[in-house]
């Protein structure tokens, strides 16, 4: 078989086991991953078999100009929304993600070009310090590629169709201005599961989840309640589950309050776009069957809020995170060690 061949066949497999097994579950993490080895597979596949035709050299300047984006004009991108975050939503360590993260792949890259840059591995006294700067630039790779599998595939879960209605519509809460009052990002979700919850009636009531933080003076669902109402949403469709301090447990404890209620149980989650996949990968940990929709957020917000998303699934999936990690910086230790003569 042909080079062209094998990276033919290498890329429809892994599409065919991405559409498998998103099909089976779509709420597994490691469907973006799959998802991000066809794209790369299929990119390979692409440049190989136009270089020799006609279109080589088109194809091959809009790939450079994609990694040249990649590599460049995405970490400046991300530091430049990082100053208009801190401008319009103040300087919390939040607010300061995507800032800090275009500076740490730069800084990876810059690492990864000084280490490769006139590589000589003869010298053992140059020896260590040339393999960190490698080894630290491909670890700032590891974590840009398996958040860009993580991006991907937050935009593919959002196109899954769903159902058209619902008996239960959960509404995720968020933060509260002075501690009573729903913020836009709120207002937005809450905007959303009435629209679900229009299509959904007359059987269905729409559940306000959220506690109440120190420094709020009533909790989450019962100011959900009141934007609700206010909007013309009978309080009789209204339930309340304000006990949770976080995702996972707004997923738990309205999956109980939905249980001890009679009749088909056809659920939806509203949550941000941005929150939708790990609102997903939750709620099939805790045993929730639902469809997950994304509200509107403001595209300013979206790198931050991202990049906080893809933190805390690498807090939930740290193990194999950190294993993938160990075992891509042990094998190419070994790699660079064999290169010495």
């Amino acid at each position: 078989m042909t080079v062209e061949g094998i990276l033919l066949f290498l890329t429809c497999l892994c599409g065919i086991v991405f559409i498998i097994s998103m099909l089976k579950d779509s709420r597994r993490f490691r469907n973006g991953m799959y998802l991000l080895g066809f794209l790369l597979l299929l990119s390979i596949f692409i440049l190989y078999w136009s270089a020799p035709t006609k279109y080589g050299a088109f194809v091959g300047v809009v790939f450079a100009l994609l990694v040249i984006f990649t590599v460049l004009i995405v970490p400046v991108l991300l530091i430049v929304n990082g100053f208009i975050m801190m401008r319009r939503e103040g300087t919390s360590l939040s607010n300061l993600l995507s800032l800090l993260f275009g500076i740490f792949i730069l800084v990876g890259e810059f690492f990864l070009i000084r280490g490769m840059y006139h590589l000589d591995l003869t010298d053992d006294a140059s020896f260590l310090p040339k393999v960190f700067y490698i080894l630290s630039g491909f670890a700032v790779f590891y974590v840009s590629m398996i958040f860009l599998a993580f991006l991907f595939y937050t935009w593919i879960i959002k196109l899954i169709p769903h159902r058209a209605n619902y008996n239960y519509v959960i509404v995720l809460g968020a933060g509260l201005i002075n501690g009573e009052k729903v913020s836009k990002l709120l207002s937005d979700r809450l905007d959303k599961g009435i629209k679900v919850y229009e299509k959904s009636k007359p059987d269905c009531k729409i559940i306000c989840s959220g506690g109440q933080g120190s420094d709020e003076k009533l909790s989450e669902a019962q100011a959900m309640k009141n934007y609700l109402v206010s909007k013309g949403v009978p309080a009789a469709d209204i339930l309340l589950e304000d006990r949770s301090t976080d995702t996972m447990e707004n997923l738990t404890f309205c999956k109980r309050l939905i249980e001890k209620q009679p009749g088909d149980h056809y659920t939806a989650v509203v949550t941000s776009g941005y929150h939708v996949l790990r609102t997903m990968i939750y709620t099939r940990r805790v045993g929730l069957e639902a469809d997950g929709i994304g509200a509107h957020t403001a595209l300013y917000y979206w790198p931050s809020a991202m990049i906080r998303e893809y933190a805390a699934l690498v807090k939930y999936y740290f193990a194999p995170y950190m294993l993938g990690l160990l075992v891509q910086e042990f094998i190419l230790f070994i790699y660079l060690r064999a290169l010495m003569p």
